[in-house]
């Protein structure tokens, strides 16, 4: 009982001692505001007597702050970003507090602040007249209102020596992109893509990218990841100097893209929607389906001269089912085609206090393309924080998610086949009545299955066939083509992308603070990239994508099984990247000499698994790849690597006047073997501003700025593709058991490709910067070039090495770009102006003979239909096109001549004396009877082409007989072919009287000769104008669209031109006659040539934009702070003599610019509203 008494006691102690303490505080509570709203993240302070922070809050979303005070006799202080602090005593009597806080500007008086303006890139905060690296700036703001489905799009036109192509308009297609020209063959030669100071690319595994070709859309659809509504500029770095932090990432040149901030001041919301409405342009005027069917038939007769009868061309009424379906003039590009919409929505929130800052979006994009089928919704979000620890610690994070879905048509084809499909043909099926009339049903119409011999040796047409249940075997490719609505419709092709990458940075500040002290600041980074995609497939039966015929399927031997086709593709893969830096910065009593310098340390490590499994004869309605069904494909695999880094750069500066620059950079990557393991690349780079020397004073008052800058390094770049290692494979059986041998031999000689880069640039500024040139000239010459196949005796056991360092390769060239402020101030009117040349000079300058001979072909090779080889030449560039010189149209065959007797007696025997006419019963001539020979039309002074060789003088080459020798194809070759009238005259260069490989020259580069971009700013009050211009000048572009559509060779449907078809003798005409080679004819009426080698100069107006800025007085009664509407329409008009599409068409790794009908570029119109409060 004495024990629990004195813990009583002990604990009434307790509490009376408590009382005076809980007296001495009391909670408090209140709502701080402006003359609008609630202020979010205000700070709310108890100040003791001696100024001391006794107690603080912060107000939530709706402005409330609650908070114990210890002395009421104490100060309450509130303040914000852009407000007057608000001070009141606490006292005893009042608990809740309603404070309005006091727009600051009300009372600021005006202050000028000058600051600095920094250099946009190499990781040190250096003064931007004191860099010497090339580089230039872009700010997305200038942009505002124009709707861009990634920002590859928005810098086409806007920077020097940076080519950017779209690959095709489908959605998600990306960009090809080239700075400063073509630095590797079979590398990834497009630049680099920083985001935040981080790369922002996928694996190489991952891009699936054939480097030879480069014929892919996916390869810069990354960008799609990057809502262009979150990007705040973007910076290109094009020379040594100023890529060398990027190593051997950076050899083709660099794009950082950095996003947006928060920013002080109390919370802002913006909302943004755009509406883009868009179409394709105009595309080749095609045969209707009786023109069609019109050129079929001469095409089939052509050869042996006599008719074919296809029930599919006939037109037969007594055919019902057959004539309700291919009696019809369908145009299939309209058909596919569509007006496409896209929804764009954002919201951005933004704010902070003094500790921190920050900035959340969120982006939702709908669009529906240009062709049916096609679909992509994008969902993007960023997060960007910042908080000051104290005045020495600062933290930031970056994360960024984005998720993709992309519903492509399957095979991204559809506009091709439409092109190709049979204009007679309908779009919908038909069935026949009681009566056995057509009524057309709401199915889509697919060809029947195709007649052939169930045994895949023979191709022989069936005779006597159900023309009601089989389609023609001579119509096979368009069997295969099919109905492009059907494909569009019921087969597709799903893609899902999931992007998360965060980042997580601190900066210490070891030593000064400020600018005043010698500042030691050490910085980390972290960050981590999550990719995954997957790719969902499917083919119904019901398109017939498969030979299905009678007696079972003919084995597949024109297209893959694809009937019932489901496949599944997965890709997922991790990245973990970590930097330190350490950074200083001077601050000597003489501030004339000015030191900064950085170290760096990066790793990266990460790993990918992929799987891929398709399935055909899946039972009908199943889209599933895992059910019982037969394998076509099926593969898996995984991959890690790893890569570091060191990197150290110093800067120095005498009174802002003399600056240099050095850096070194070591790479180590496991792409390579143990000896070559490390790459050690180093730069330097030094300006002059000669505008601060004395003796240019008299310059002031209108020059602003002239200096000179030059900068030398050593960039890198290659993989050895895994050939640093030995690599194994399966190899058949033996005795029963697989076999596993070698696969290639093990590579540990190979070496880094290495760039040496020279640059010389030079700076003027007019009148305080209001006017601006930059110019700049390079040299870059690549070595070691990664080449692949190099033929090898094979005494041990391989033909070839997978790689070789055996090229070089050089880009010459110069860049100039001018840009102003506000000129031309009128009263309310002024305007901005900007503009950007380049040029650029490729050339391969050395490669290993058997590289050559990989790379070109064997010496067999002769020009074929339809076909331009890729071929890399020493002393030209890449991207080169080689062909035959194309004359025309024979306008007589060799036995309309009339140079030779049997000629002239079966068909000149009429013509009177030398006058190329027949005579009247008289005697007389009659000049309204030409005779129909070529030495006839010689003597009339008209077109006389016949197929005779001539000699380099002119003269025919004769027999021993003196009988004129027919022009042939390839004469010493098993195939050779002797031409006829209406076939296309080859100039035969070495006068051989044959046309083959030796006849081939080159006939230009696919390389613009420059490139560039201009545009202007119209202002007036608040209302401003906005116009981009793009050019390319001195580029040809192979049209293999207009080769198809013209070539006559196929049952694919033709362009309207070829209806100026050569016919008969006599006819002068530049397109060749209809002759089919479907049954195995030979014609070489479509072989490579300067025929479809087009100029692809261009001017394009890219976008003219309208918009208005409301006055943020007036409508900040009303809650809102920012008004803005614009209106837009893009790629209107586009001024070529390319009869293409669209010239925009790029050269695609070695190969040359192949326009091969893809999808155009689509031209649109946009309507925009920007709403902040």
């Amino acid at each position: 009982m004495k024990n629990i008494l004195s813990k009583f006691l002990l604990l009434w102690v307790v509490a009376m001692m408590a009382i005076p303490a809980s007296a001495q505080q009391r909670r408090i509570s209140g709502t701080v505001s402006d003359d609008i709203d609630v202020v979010i993240g205000a700070n709310v302070k108890e100040i003791d007597k001696n100024n001391r922070i006794v107690s603080q809050a912060i107000t939530d979303m709706n402005g409330n702050f609650t908070m114990n005070i210890k002395d009421p006799n104490n100060t309450l202080e509130v303040t914000y970003i852009g407000y007057r602090k608000f001070s009141q005593k606490i006292g005893s009597g009042k608990s809740v507090f309603k404070i309005t806080l006091q727009d600051n500007t009300k009372t600021m008086q005006e202050v000028t602040i000058t600051k600095k303006k920094m250099a946009p890139t190499t990781g040190l905060e250096i003064p931007a007249r004191e860099y010497a690296g090339a580089v230039q700036n872009f700010k997305m703001d200038d942009m505002e209102g124009l709707a861009f489905e990634s920002v590859d799009q928005a810098l086409q036109g806007q920077i020097a020596g940076l080519d950017i192509v779209p690959n095709s308009g489908n959605l998600g297609s990306g960009t090809t992109m080239r700075l400063r020209g073509t630095t590797t063959i079979n590398g990834n030669a497009q630049p680099l893509i920083v985001l935040n100071d981080h790369i922002f690319e996928l694996p190489e595994d991952a891009q699936d990218i054939n480097f030879e070709t480069m014929d892919n859309e996916e390869q810069f659809s990354t960008l799609l990841q990057v809502n262009p509504e979150d990007i705040e500029s973007i910076t290109v770095l094009k020379d040594a100097a100023s890529t060398a932090k990027w190593g051997m990432r950076g050899s083709n040149g660099v794009i950082e893209i950095k996003t947006r901030r928060g920013s002080r001041g109390k919370t802002r919301v913006n909302f943004t929607y755009k509406f883009k409405g868009t179409w394709q342009p105009e595309g080749y005027e095609m045969l209707d389906g009786d023109g069609y069917t019109m050129m079929l038939k001469e095409a089939y007769f052509n050869p042996n001269h006599q008719n074919t009868s296809l029930p599919e061309l006939d037109y037969n009424t007594e055919l019902p089912y057959v004539y309700s379906h291919y009696s019809h003039n369908t145009d299939w590009v309209k058909k596919v085609q569509q007006f496409g919409q896209e929804h764009k929505f954002t919201v951005a929130l933004t704010g902070g206090g003094e500790k921190a800052t920050f900035r959340i979006s969120a982006n939702y994009d709908k669009s529906a393309g240009t062709i049916i089928g096609q679909k992509l919704d994008r969902f993007t979000t960023a997060t960007a924080l910042d908080y000051w620890v104290s005045d020495r610690i600062r933290f930031s994070s970056n994360i960024n998610l984005a998720f993709t879905t992309n519903n492509k048509n399957y095979g991204n084809d559809i506009l091709a086949r439409a092109y190709n499909a049979m204009p007679n043909m309908s779009v919908y099926e038909y069935r026949l009545d009681e009566f056995g009339n057509p009524v057309r049903t709401d199915n889509y119409f697919n060809m029947l299955p195709l007649a052939a011999v169930y045994s895949t040796g023979s191709t022989a047409e069936m005779k006597n066939y159900d023309v009601n249940r089989y389609t023609s075997y001579d119509l096979r490719d368009m069997f295969k083509n099919g109905n492009p609505v059907a494909r569009a419709t019921k087969a597709w092709w799903k893609q899902k992308q999931y992007n998360l990458t965060p980042q997580f940075f601190v900066e210490y500040k070891l030593l000064g603070k400020d600018d005043d002290h010698h500042r030691l600041n050490y910085v980390a980074d972290v960050l981590l990239n999550i990719y995954n995609t997957s790719n969902d497939q499917y083919c119904p039966s019901e398109l017939r994508p498969m030979e299905w015929v009678w007696g079972g399927d003919n084995a597949a031997s024109f297209a893959p099984n694809e009937r019932n086709y489901v496949s599944n593709d997965e890709y997922k893969s991790l990245e973990f990247t970590t930097r330190h830096d350490l950074r200083y910065y001077s601050a000597f009593p003489n501030r004339d000499h000015s030191v900064s310098a950085l170290v760096r340390y990066e790793m990266a490590t990460g790993s990918s698994s992929s799987q891929m499994l398709g399935l055909w004869n899946v039972p009908n309605g199943i889209t599933d790849p895992t059910v019982v069904a037969l394998l076509r494909d099926a593969s898996s695999g995984t991959s890690e690597w790893r890569n570091q880094s060191f990197f150290g750069t110093a800067h120095y500066s005498y009174k802002s006047k003399y600056s240099v620059d050095a850096s070194i950079r070591w790479d180590g990557s496991t792409n390579f073997g143990r000896k070559y393991k490390y790459g050690f690349f180093p730069a330097a780079g030094a300006r002059w501003n000669i505008i601060d020397e004395d003796f240019m004073n008299w310059s002031k008052d209108w020059l602003s700025m002239l200096a000179v800058r030059g900068s030398w390094g050593i960039t890198g770049l290659g993989s050895a593709g895994g050939n640093q290692y030995n690599k194994y494979s399966t190899n058949g059986y033996y005795n029963g058991h697989q076999v596993i041998t070698p696969e290639n031999l093990s590579l540990e000689q190979l070496r880094w490709e290495k760039t040496r880069k020279l640059n010389f640039g030079f700076n003027v500024g007019f009148f305080k910067d209001l006017i601006t040139f930059e110019g700049e000239v390079y040299d870059h010459k690549t070595t070691d070039l990664l080449m692949d196949n190099l033929r090898i005796a094979s005494a041990n056991g391989f033909s070839n090495l997978a790689k070789v360092n055996a090229g070089v390769l050089r880009n010459k060239g110069w860049e100039l770009n001018f840009y102003t402020s506000r000129i031309c101030k009128v009263g309310k009117f002024s305007m901005k102006l900007r503009g950007n040349i380049a040029q650029n000079f490729n050339e391969v300058e050395e490669m290993n003979p058997l590289i050559l001979e990989s790379l070109n072909g064997a010496e067999t090779f002769q020009p074929g239909n339809l076909h331009y080889n890729q071929r890399v030449q020493i002393g030209n560039a890449l991207g080169s096109i080689y062909g035959l010189h194309y004359l025309g149209v024979y306008k007589y065959d060799y036995e309309h001549n009339g140079y030779t007797n049997q000629s002239i007696a079966n068909y000149g025997y009429a013509e009177v004396g030398n006058s190329g006419y027949a005579g009247n019963a008289d005697g007389s001539i009659n000049y309204n009877e030409p005779i129909n020979t070529a030495a006839a039309a010689e003597r009339r002074g008209e077109i006389h082409t016949c197929p005779i060789a001539y000699d380099a003088d002119g003269n025919m080459l004769t027999d021993a007989k003196g009988i004129p020798l027919p022009m042939y194809y390839c004469y010493n070759e098993s195939y050779r072919y002797k031409f006829q009238g209406g076939d296309a005259i080859y100039e035969d260069i070495n006068h051989d009287g044959q046309i083959d490989r030796y006849d081939m020259v080159y006939l230009g580069n696919s390389n613009p000769k420059c490139n560039g971009g201009f545009g202007i700013n119209l202002y007036y009050g608040r209302l401003s104008l906005n116009a981009g211009f793009n050019f390319r000048v001195g580029n040809q572009i192979v049209n293999l669209a207009r080769m198809n559509l013209e070539s006559m060779l196929n049952n694919t449907n033709q362009s309207y031109a070829t209806t100026w078809r050569w016919r008969k003798n006599g006819d002068e005409t530049v397109i060749p006659r209809a002759l089919s080679s479907v049954n195995g004819y030979s014609s070489y009426n479509s072989l490579p040539s300067d025929r479809y080698v087009e100029n692809g100069d261009y001017l394009r107006l890219q976008y003219v934009q309208l918009s208005y800025d409301f006055d943020a007085k007036k409508l900040k009664k009303y809650g809102i702070n920012q008004l803005k509407l614009f209106a837009s329409v893009d790629n209107l008009w586009c001024w070529t003599k390319y009869t293409g599409v669209d010239p925009d068409v790029s050269p695609q790794g070695f190969a040359v610019s192949r326009d091969n009908n893809r999808t155009p570029r689509t031209k649109s119109f946009t309507c925009s509203l920007t709403l902040g409060f």
